[in-house]
């Protein structure tokens, strides 16, 4: 730093890191259930594979185009991150409360292997009083908390998630229950 700049108390901008591209990452082909595509979760779309990316890029589905992968957004996400090295797609819930762990359903643990798990746990420090950390894998729904990792087997789309503490024999702890989603009384024609 020349004197000038030290005198007038100004500090150079940190360099923005360079753009971050898919590359051959699309993990999120394969772990999202696509409904306009007929496309299960834990299987490859079929317009991937044969080229790099989509096959069908500027015709996708809507929900892809509005699709925000967190590794691509975040510079502070390095290279491990990325989610076919990592074996898992970040994203942010619409309202940017819950953070979603979507799993590749090849490697259905990879979120539990360091450095992912102590940074996972990290996160669940900081969205207790403003959402949830959630991990979407084979073995169900996960609610990542400070101090324990709360399994729900079968939530059904549209279920609500009731989060909070509850005493126990051992003190507080943290809960979760599913609400089902109420459905709509079925009308009688007479």
């Amino acid at each position: 730093m020349n004197i000038e700049s030290h005198e007038a108390g100004h500090v150079p901008p940190k360099p923005r890191a360079a753009l971050k591209v898919c590359g051959d990452c699309n993990l999120c082909c394969k772990v999202y259930d696509i409904d306009d595509l007929g496309k299960k979760a834990g299987h490859m779309c079929q317009h991937t594979g044969h080229v790099k990316g989509c096959g069908v890029w500027g015709l996708h589905p809507q929900i892809c185009q509005d699709f925000k992968c967190l590794w691509l957004k975040h510079d502070d996400l390095n290279a491990l991150w990325r989610p076919d090295i990592a074996g898992f797609v970040l994203r942010l819930d619409p309202n940017g409360t819950t953070l979603n762990i979507d799993v590749d359903h090849g490697r259905p643990n990879a979120w539990r292997v360091e450095p992912y798990y102590k940074q996972i746990k990290l996160w669940s420090e900081v969205f207790p009083t403003k959402g949830l950390v959630l991990i979407h894998s084979t073995d169900g729904l996960w609610v990542v908390t400070p101090t324990e990792d709360l399994n729900i087997s079968n939530p059904k789309r549209g279920d609500t998630l009731e989060t909070g503490m509850e005493d126990s024999l051992f003190g507080p702890r943290p809960f979760v229950r599913v609400i089902p989603q109420k459905k709509a009384p079925t009308r009688r024609r007479a």
